[in-house]
């Protein structure tokens, strides 16, 4: 063979490949594009996103209403609503628990929940905060999950208080905690 030959086909094979990856490249991100709302499965769980939010939150069996979500850069925000008084703390405590395990255990991309229980007064038109948590990903762990879980009618602890930072409110106290 001729070297000048291979020197010339070397070099026009490099020159193709220059103008022709970028292309193939732009054709994935294309590709990709056209399927933003993306659900995996397995141990990574779905992807959370505005588009699926409401049909997300629908599966999960509350027992409380839920009066507001908002869903913004890997955080999801909760209000779950309490009317009357025929809630036990166990049922708060168990709804608040079913919405940390779908933030992050079913999803891979909930950094962070900001979790409300609030209390409707309907004759006067007015919403109190009873509790709320601020439950981040990087802190979660299976044993506070089990805790709030299996809190029953008691006052939480303060390792499960200060793990999911919840916090009552004296409203809180003084219509479920110490009647």
């Amino acid at each position: 063979m001729n070297r000048s030959w291979l020197i010339g086909t070397a070099l026009l094979l490099s020159a193709a490949t220059t103008l022709l990856l970028p292309q193939l490249a732009g054709n994935v991100i294309t590709a990709q594009s056209n399927y933003s709302a993306v659900q995996t499965i397995g141990p990574d769980g779905l992807v959370l996103e505005n588009d699926n939010l409401v049909d997300a939150l629908s599966e999960i069996p509350f027992s409380l209403i839920i009066d507001k979500a908002g869903w913004e850069n890997g955080v999801l925000s909760m209000d779950l609503k309490v009317n009357g008084d025929a809630h036990e703390p166990q049922e708060l405590y168990r709804n608040m628990a079913l919405a940390i395990g779908f933030a992050i255990q079913e999803t891979s991309n909930v950094d962070q929940l900001l979790l409300r229980v609030v209390a409707e007064d309907r004759w006067l038109d007015t919403r109190r905060l009873l509790l709320a948590g601020d439950i981040r990903r990087s802190e979660w762990s299976p044993l506070l999950q089990e805790a709030l879980e299996n809190a029953g009618n008691s006052p939480l602890p303060d390792s499960l208080k200060n793990g999911f930072r919840i916090s009552e409110s004296e409203l809180w106290k003084k219509q479920f905690i110490y009647p």
